[in-house]
């Protein structure tokens, strides 16, 4: 498994909502344009595949591929309502 940090600027609203919906399958939203992805090479690449097809010229898909080192050292704040937890709301400091 690898992490990856996916960013994107999709300029037409109807792709924008495409590629959001798709990227779904795959990570968690930590912000509107913004993916965290922790996945095998392979589905990795069917998920850039799947993209490509979906935008256009004026559009962007970054993907940073994060160490676990780097994944480790993340720091959130606010409720994380992605991960299990006892506790509904708490602070990663």
């Amino acid at each position: 498994m690898r992490h990856w940090l996916i960013i994107y600027d999709i300029r037409d609203p109807k792709r924008l909502r495409k590629v959001a919906k798709m990227m779904e399958n795959y990570g968690v939203r930590v912000q509107k344009s913004v993916f965290e992805v922790e996945a095998k090479d392979q589905i990795i690449k069917e998920m850039r595949s799947k993209v490509q097809a979906l935008i256009e010229e004026e559009d962007f898909v970054v993907y940073f591929n994060l160490c676990e080192r780097d994944w480790q050292k993340k720091i959130k704040y606010g409720p994380d309502k992605f991960e299990e937890t006892d506790e509904k709301d708490y602070y990663i400091l």
